[in-house]
This record gives structure tokens, sequence and C-alpha cells, in this order.
């Protein structure tokens, strides 16, 4: 199986970030002042396209789960601390924040973004796909000539935006509405998670104290979507005609405004990361 290798300096230039998003390749500035450094990323990833294998792997909320095709890594929504960092609010055991579901504590941008340990730019959410790159417009084309005449192919399915690091290929939200069948209509992708009618005892507080969704196990799977408990499904795509599994980004509404749990990948990915 073939391994990809991938550098970059996680600048996502031209993708917009900051607070306000610009579009300038310079000093991006966020609400806690924090700024962009340029990283030296070198990521081997054993290549998976094409195929559908699974040997799932939890998802570490301290290391990078895939990268943008713009070069910025991808992080998973789990927040690593316990403490809520402006409320100073803590989560009770076995329970973890949301960081997208708390993003005034966590100084995200309006792209899902931030820049963390040694100013690495981080996405967390699916925020990006309107935010960074529709919003970047013509500019993307600076990138690959893939991207000519936009994030869509021709008949209106997502083009690839990134890959996991289980090799896998990360999509747009736009799909088949027959998974192998590229002449059926297209159709957003739906997440299949949804948060809890009723929290669990364990949570020790009702939705009116921390409202549904500010942890991370106040979601579950419960097939009511179009993709799997790890955000993909095994499909054909303009890219893959002979069929693929592959993650889509999630959002609740046709306009790609409001990122849908999980977002990217779910709390596994379908197969081992090595990079």
């Amino acid at each position: 199986m073939a391994t990809i290798r991938v550098q970059s300096d996680g600048d996502p230039f031209p993708g917009k970030a900051g607070n306000p998003l610009v579009n300038d390749g310079s000093t991006r500035i966020f609400d806690d002042s924090s700024i962009i450094a340029d990283q030296e990323h070198d990521f081997s990833i054993k290549y998976r396209g094409g195929s559908n294998t699974i040997n799932p792997q939890v998802v570490d909320p301290d290391q990078p789960i895939g990268i943008t095709t713009t070069g910025v890594v991808i992080y998973s929504p789990i927040a690593s601390s316990a403490v809520l960092p402006v409320s100073t609010v803590s989560s009770v055991p076995g329970y973890n924040w949301n960081i997208i579901e708390n993003n005034t504590e966590f100084f995200l941008d309006n792209a899902g973004g931030k820049p963390e340990n040694g100013g690495e730019y981080r996405y967390r959410s699916s925020a990006f796909y309107k935010k960074a790159l529709i919003d970047a417009g013509s500019s993307l084309t600076n990138l690959s000539t893939y991207y000519t005449g936009g994030l869509l192919h021709s008949d209106g399915h997502s083009k690839i935006v990134g890959f996991a690091f289980d090799g896998y290929p990360i999509y747009g939200p736009m799909g088949y509405t027959s998974a192998e069948d590229n002449t059926s209509a297209v159709v957003r992708m739906v997440s299949g998670y949804e948060t809890r009618t009723v929290p669990l005892t364990n949570r020790l507080s009702d939705y009116s104290q921390i409202a549904a969704g500010r942890y991370i196990e106040d979601y579950v799977f419960t097939s009511s979507g179009t993709l799997d408990e790890f955000n993909g499904r095994y499909c054909v795509t303009p890219d893959y005609t002979n069929g693929t599994y592959a993650y889509f980004l999630t959002f609740s509404d046709s306009l790609f405004n409001t990122p849908a749990y999980p977002y990217v990948v779910g709390p596994r990915t379908k197969e081992q990361r090595i990079s």
C-alpha cells in the first residue's frame, strides 16, 4: 500500500483565518492575541483511497487526525483539559468539553480554527469549509487546478478538502443520494449523531444548567443520517469511480453555516492512523 508524504508550513493561506477573517497570508489577529506561527509539518500517511478496510482507532484530543489540502492540521473537538479556560468550570468525571459548543471559552475564529501550541493553527470543526475555503474564492486555484471551478465537481459532488491520517479522503458536505450510484441526486451528507433526549444521570446536570452538546458525551450515534459512526461511508465519487471509503464534513443547514457533530471525523477513525 502506497504512502503519501505531506509537508506543510501549517498556514491556512489562501484560506481565511483570524478575527476578523482575512486572506492576506500574513499576521492574523485572534481574540486572545495569539498569532499563527509557521510549522515544519512532515507527515507520512498510509494511503487507503479506493479501499474500504476497517480497524478503528480512538481519537486522541492531543494529536492531529488529518490535514486539509491547504496544509492545516485537523484536531478533534474534544478539549484536552477538564477545566474551561475562561470560566474555569470543571467537567464531571468521565465527561469532556466540546470545544465547538464552548467556542467563547476557546477563542476560535469563525473558521473553527486557532493557533495553539507553538502557534500551530488547528481546525476543530467543519466550519472552515465555508468561512475559510468558499469565502476565499478563486484564490484556491493557487493551490491546485483541481479547484478550478470551485469546491464542487461539475455534477455537484464535493471535492476532496483533506485526508485523514488513516489514509482516507475527506470530502466537503455533498455526496450522492445513493452511495454507489453516481447518477443519483447530490444531497448534503447528514451526521448520524444526535444529542441524547435526556442526559445520563452521571452527567450531574440537566440541559437547562449546561446545554446539550457542550459535553462530547451528550452525543450518541443513532444511524439517523447518511453517514456511519466514523462520519463517513463507502461510496463512489468523481475521484473514485470504483468506490472508496471517505469522510464528509457535516453541517446542520444547507448553507453550511452551522457545523454538526462530529464535524469531520467521528470519535474513532475507521482505520489506524500512521503519521
